[in-house]
C-alpha cells in the first residue's frame, strides 16, 4: 500500500533532500526509490518489461502459422476494436483519474465518481453498439463476415469497462500491473498452444476476448471492495461526460492517427500488405511502452501537488520526467533504426521484407510521441486545460481518416508511415510552443529544487 500526499500521518519522502556526503546521497536514493511515484513507475516498467515480451512471441508466431492475409484480418478486427473501445473509453483515462486523485481521501465522493463513470460507460455502449451496425453495411470485411464485427464489438466493449483510470487516480498500479501480466501470460500461452495452422485466425479473436473478460471481472470487483456499489445520482452520468468531453475529443482524435490507422489503411490496401505495416507499427508501439509508465505513474502525483498548492515541486517533478521519457524514446528509436532488418528476419521470416523500411520509417516516430504526450499530460492536462490538446488532437485526427486512405491509395503503407512521423513531428513542436507561449515552463530554480 502506497503512502499517500495528504495524509495526516506520513507525508510521502520527497524526491530531493540536501546532500552532504556519501550517506546523504545514498538518503536521497533510498527516498527517491519509497517515493509512490517511483515505485508506481517501477512497477509499471515490470510490466512493460513482460509486455514488451510477450508480442515479441505472439505476433512473429501469429505471422508464421496464420500467413499474411489471415494475419490481416485479424490485425483490422482488432484495430476497429481499439477505435470503438476509445469511444467507450471516452478519456475517462484521463478525466476520472484526475477527479480520484484529488478525491482520494474522501470515499463518499469515490462511490459517486466511479457510479457516474460506469453509468456513463454503458450508455456509450449503446452508441457504439448503433456504430458497430453502421460498419457492418459499410465495411466490407465485415458484411462478407459478420463474426469479425461481433469480436470486434466485445473487445471494444470489454476493454472499455475495464477501470485502470481507478487504480491510477489511487495510485495502486502494481496491483493492476500484476493483473495484467498475469491475463497476458494466459494469453500468450493460449496463443501459442492452440493456433497451429492456417484458418484458425478466430481462435485468436476468442482468446484476445476471453483475457479481456478475466481482467474487467477481476479489476472490477477488486475496486467495488474499496469503493461502495452506488446507484448514480441523477445527472451524475451526464455530468461525467460533459466533463470528459474534452479529453474525450483529444484521446478520440489521438486514436485516429495512431491506433486507428491500420482499419483505415485496411480499407483500401490488401490484407498481406496490411498484415507488413500492420507488423511494422505493432513492433513500434512495442517499443513505445519503454516510454508511457513514468508519465502515467507521474499524472496523479503532479494533478495532486498543484492541487495542494505544491507548483514548484509539480514543475520539478514533470521536468525529470520529461528529460527521463525523451532520453529513453531517442535511444529506443536509435537501436530499433539500426536493428530493423536483424529484428524483421528473426521474428516474421523472409516473406515480411517491406517491414524492413516500413520499421524504420515508423522507428522515428517515438521521440515526437514521448514529447507531445508529457508535455500534454504534466503541463496541460493537470491544469484543467483541456482545450489545448484538444485542438491540437482534432486537428491532427480529422487529417487522419482522409489523408491516410488516399496517401494509402497513391504511395501505400510506406507513405502512410512517413505521413505519421510528419503528423506526430508537428503535434509535439506545436505542444512545446504552447507550453512557452503559457509561461508554464519550469524556470531555472524550480528545475534545480531551489
Amino acid at each position: 500500500m502506497t503512502r499517500r500526499e495528504g495524509n495526516r500521518h506520513t507525508p510521502n519522502p520527497p524526491l530531493e533532500q540536501p546532500a552532504s556526503g556519501g550517506a546523504s546521497q545514498r538518503g536521497m536514493a533510498r527516498a527517491a526509490l519509497r517515493h509512490p511515484v517511483s515505485q508506481n513507475a517501477i512497477a509499471l516498467y515490470a510490466v512493460q518489461f513482460v509486455l514488451t515480451l510477450l508480442p515479441l512471441l505472439t505476433l512473429p508466431w501469429m505471422a508464421r502459422v496464420l500467413g499474411l492475409a489471415e494475419l490481416g484480418v485479424v490485425l483490422f478486427t482488432q484495430s476497429f476494436a481499439f477505435l470503438v473501445g476509445m469511444l467507450i473509453e471516452y478519456g475517462f483515462g484521463l478525466s476520472a483519474t484526475r477527479r480520484i486523485a484529488r478525491e482520494r481521501d474522501d470515499p463518499a465522493a469515490m462511490a459517486a465518481t466511479v457510479g457516474a463513470v460506469q453509468a456513463a460507460k454503458l450508455l456509450l455502449i449503446g452508441i457504439a453498439t448503433i456504430g458497430a451496425l453502421v460498419a457492418l453495411v459499410a465495411v466490407r470485411e465485415f458484411r462478407e463476415d459478420p463474426r469479425l464485427l461481433a469480436f470486434g464489438w466485445a473487445l471494444a466493449a470489454l476493454t472499455g469497462l475495464n477501470p485502470f483510470w481507478f487504480f491510477t487516480g489511487v495510485e495502486r498500479l502494481r496491483l493492476v500491473a500484476f493483473v495484467d501480466v498475469a491475463v497476458r501470460l494466459l494469453i500468450t500461452a493460449a496463443i501459442l498452444l492452440v493456433v497451429r495452422e492456417e484458418g484458425q485466425g478466430f481462435r485468436v479473436l476468442w482468446i484476445w476476448t476471453l483475457g479481456s473478460a478475466l481482467s474487467l471481472t477481476v479489476l472490477t470487483t477488486i475496486m467495488y471492495r474499496q469503493v461502495a456499489l452506488r446507484r448514480p445520482a441523477p445527472g451524475a452520468p451526464r455530468l461525467a461526460l460533459t466533463e470528459g468531453w474534452a479529453l474525450f475529443v483529444t484521446t478520440a482524435s489521438v486514436s485516429l492517427y495512431t491506433s486507428g490507422v491500420v482499419f483505415m489503411l485496411g480499407l483500401v490496401t490488401s490484407n498481406a500488405r496490411l498484415a507488413m505495416f500492420a507488423a511494422a507499427e505493432r513492433i513500434a508501439r512495442v517499443a513505445l511502452r519503454a516510454i508511457g509508465p513514468v508519465a502515467s505513474a507521474a499524472y496523479p502525483r503532479v494533478s495532486h501537488m498543484l492541487s495542494v498548492g505544491r507548483t514548484d515541486r509539480a514543475q520539478q517533478l514533470s521536468f525529470l520526467v520529461l528529460t527521463f521519457v525523451t532520453a529513453v524514446a531517442v535511444l529506443s528509436a536509435a537501436l530499433l533504426y539500426v536493428s530493423a532488418p536483424t529484428v524483421v528476419r528473426l521474428l516474421f521470416g523472409a516473406r515480411y521484407a517491406e517491414t524492413v523500411g516500413l520499421l524504420r520509417v515508423m522507428s522515428l516516430i517515438l521521440p515526437a510521441v514521448a514529447v507531445s504526450t508529457t508535455l500534454s499530460a504534466l503541463w496541460l492536462l493537470t491544469r484543467g486545460l483541456d482545450r489545448v490538446p484538444t485542438r491540437i488532437a482534432i486537428a491532427g485526427g480529422l487529417s487522419s481518416p482522409v489523408l491516410t486512405p488516399l496517401v494509402g491509395t497513391l504511395t501505400g503503407p510506406l507513405g502512410v508511415a512517413w505521413f505519421l512521423v510528419a503528423l506526430e513531428t508537428a503535434v509535439a513542436i506545436t505542444f512545446l510552443l504552447i507550453v512557452y507561449a503559457k509561461r508554464l515552463a519550469p524556470t531555472r530554480g524550480q528545475i534545480l529544487g531551489r
